[in-house]
């Protein structure tokens, strides 16, 4: 009696995860359980076919264990090694002599070098394989996988036999530029095939006219015939293949295993449903995360302030102190690293300009639309790359069985838009980039001459990206060669108006911008990756402009060497503002004033403040706290703020307002997204 009456006032099990989790994988297992009972009652097994063949493997036999069985170094059957690897292991060689598989490129041999170019690369055994044979009185088969084109040509010269293996555009295109007429594969390109580079289906299924890869041109005679025979032949017959088996004794199974995770499905989507609020509205914003130090326990070992990247702790008087408060993006690997619990993190004062979203950066408001790279909050290429992994790697372990239109569309073609795509690629989703502008433009925003400094990179496929340090060309040169190379699907010109949920998917709307017509495009998707950042919406003061001193005011820094011999006025002290106003410091004849409405420096690299501190102590530098800019003449800026002085005049011929962005809350609005309380 006495633990029944206990049970009637314990607690209701809060709704998290865990507790309805166990209910979605119990109705998904009884569903198995009965699909998998009733199936195998009917007397189904698996099947024992194989994937089809290009014909000279079917005609040399070749068994499936000659390729597939798993080098005794790389691994098990359980995890086949990479194409790569068989090639390594001299699978393909086994037939094929060592001497006819040296490329007469060099370029092509670097590759082969570094295992980044193997056998299956040109010449898959499976899919894409394709190839024409020759044999009596000018028969040819033009073959592909498990199928088979016949025919016959006056081809004189061509011994019976022959065979010339033809190599997808496809293969090509991951490094070339297939579309290019400077592309050094322009002349293995029909202008045909070069017109319809933009389309997929059209690269897969046209072959190269380059068959000199292992032998030069013209080194043999019957060789030279046969490739051109091949090239004739290949330029008039279509595209061979077989089409994939359409059934199975697996798919009774099969088909009840789906019906089990959609069961599943629908009970998680009906507790998702039960638990969203049945209206939009404003919501509180969320709270920022600040580390909080016990000065009675710290050891000022460092360790936080090492393990912080953003520089946002310091050492003063052999205790850990918070320098930099508002460069705290609450990263915990401060807290991680304490070695005695000195250090915690606790929220502080709200954060009014930035959409609420998960641990899994999905939005809070718009259950499938996520949000990556400076949109967070979290500033830093490497941060928008690793958001970018992190919402695909989310996406991919969540996508519905049933798909609406392209499984991701991508908001943004920067660091956080294009490593999201390159992951997608990697997960086998497909997905479109849509931006703007230009690909990677953001950084092209970026001074010239800038160096980005960043820990060195990991994308998604391409690995490590770049040294420690590397300038804005270099950079932008980056992400183009992997844009080009992976054949990424980047549409440019295209303004994201919309994001509507329609269904189980979205509708995301565009206008083109590239063109005077202004055109109205529709793309459908699963899920939606926001990657727009910041940069387009800079914050603004309040000024009191004089009429022809408009062109004195920018907010934004594209060549310091245009200030050359200009008085120059700075507002913001970030570490756009110290990085501009040491650029334009090191031009000849120049006059660099900073006013920062704070009372010293809050945030920003501890690299740019020492340099920034440097100048300052040579006089190349003025820094003026508790200042504003409030006034803007033709040849005069005035400033207000605290301190003994509150409004003071400068000379000046220019005021560059660095002071930060803001997200586009028109934007996020028209996708769904709530506009927390008071945001500006």
């Amino acid at each position: 009696m006495k633990d029944r009456a206990r049970a009637k006032v314990m607690p209701r099990a809060t709704r998290t995860s865990d507790v309805t989790r166990a209910r979605v994988l119990a109705f998904a297992a009884l569903g198995a359980a009965v699909s998998a009972g009733a199936t195998l009652a009917a007397g189904a097994t698996p099947s024992g076919s194989e994937r089809p063949l290009a014909k000279p493997h079917v005609v040399a036999q070749v068994k499936c264990a000659s390729c597939h069985e798993a080098p005794a170094a790389s691994g098990s059957a359980a995890t086949p090694p990479s194409p790569a690897q068989y090639a390594a292991a001299g699978a393909c060689k086994t037939c094929h002599a060592a001497r006819e598989h040296v490329s007469t490129r060099a370029g092509h041999r670097a590759l082969a070098q570094r295992g980044e170019l193997a056998c299956a690369t040109c010449h898959p055994a499976h899919e894409g394989a394709q190839g024409v044979s020759f044999g009596d009185a000018g028969a040819w088969v033009r073959w592909g996988a498990g199928a088979e084109i016949a025919g016959s040509a006056s081809v004189a010269g061509v011994k019976n036999g022959a065979t010339v293996p033809l190599v997808a555009l496809a293969a090509c295109a991951r490094c070339h530029d297939v579309g290019s007429a400077r592309d050094p594969i322009a002349s293995c390109v029909s202008a045909g095939a070069r017109a319809q580079a933009s389309d997929p289906q059209i690269v897969r299924t046209t072959a190269s006219s380059c068959l000199d890869e292992h032998r030069t041109y013209g080194e043999a005679g019957p060789r030279t015939v046969a490739w051109e025979g091949a090239r004739e032949i290949a330029g008039r017959t279509p595209w061979v293949g077989a089409e994939r088996p359409t059934g199975s004794p697996w798919l009774p199974l099969g088909g009840g295993l789906a019906g089990a995770a959609i069961a599943g499905g629908l009970v998680a989507w009906a507790q998702r449903r039960r638990s969203e609020p049945a209206a939009r509205v404003a919501v509180p914003a969320e709270r920022k995360k600040l580390p909080v130090i016990n000065p009675g326990t710290c050891l000022g070992c460092h360790a936080c302030v090492d393990a912080c990247p953003f520089d946002v702790l310091a050492i003063d008087r052999y205790v850990a102190v918070v320098a930099r408060p508002d460069e705290c993006c609450g990263v915990v690997l401060c807290e991680q690293v304490c070695p005695n619990g000195s250090l915690s993190i606790a929220e502080g004062e709200p954060v009014l300009d930035r959409p609420r979203v998960d641990e899994h950066l999905e939005s809070k408001d718009v259950p499938g639309l996520y949000l990556a790279g400076d949109l967070t909050g979290l500033p830093l290429i490497k941060n928008a790359i690793n958001q970018g992994v992190r919402a695909i790697d989310r996406i991919a372990a969540t996508m519905p069985r049933k798909r609406t239109g392209v499984d991701v569309v991508i908001v943004g073609a920067g660091p956080a838009g294009l490593s999201a795509a390159l992951r997608a690629q990697e997960k086998g989703l497909t997905c479109v980039v849509l931006e703007q502008a230009t690909i990677a433009s953001s950084v092209k925003s970026f001074p010239r001459d800038k160096l980005v400094y960043d820990p060195p990179l990991d994308l998604p496929v391409e690995g490590e990206l770049w040294l420690r340090e590397a300038s804005k060309d270099e950079l932008l040169a980056q992400w183009t060669r992997i844009v080009r190379a992976r054949r990424i699907d980047v549409r440019e010109g295209r303004r994201v108006t919309a994001a509507a949920r329609e269904g189980d998917g979205f509708v995301v709307t565009t206008s083109t911008t590239s063109s005077h017509d202004d055109v109205v495009e529709s793309f459908r998707a699963s899920r939606v990756v926001l990657a727009v950042g910041r940069r387009g919406t800079p914050r603004k003061i309040d000024l009191a402009v004089d009429p022809g001193a408009e062109g004195q005011v920018s907010y934004a820094l594209a060549d310091a060497r245009s200030f050359a011999g200009k008085r120059v006025v700075i507002a913001g002290l970030g570490d756009t503002a110290m990085e501009a106003a040491i650029a334009i410091a090191r031009q000849p004849e120049t006059s660099v004033t900073i006013a920062y409405r704070g009372k010293s420096f809050t945030r920003g690299k501890s690299r740019n403040i020492e340099e920034l501190k440097q100048l300052v102590a040579k006089g190349r530098v003025r820094l003026l706290f508790e200042a504003v800019p409030t006034a803007v003449g033709k040849t005069t800026i005035t400033l207000s703020g605290g301190g003994a002085a509150t409004r003071r005049t400068v000379q000046a011929d220019a005021l560059l307002i660095l002071i930060g962005g803001l997200p586009s809350w028109d934007l996020l609005a028209r996708c769904g997204l709530a506009r927390p309380v008071n945001a500006e």
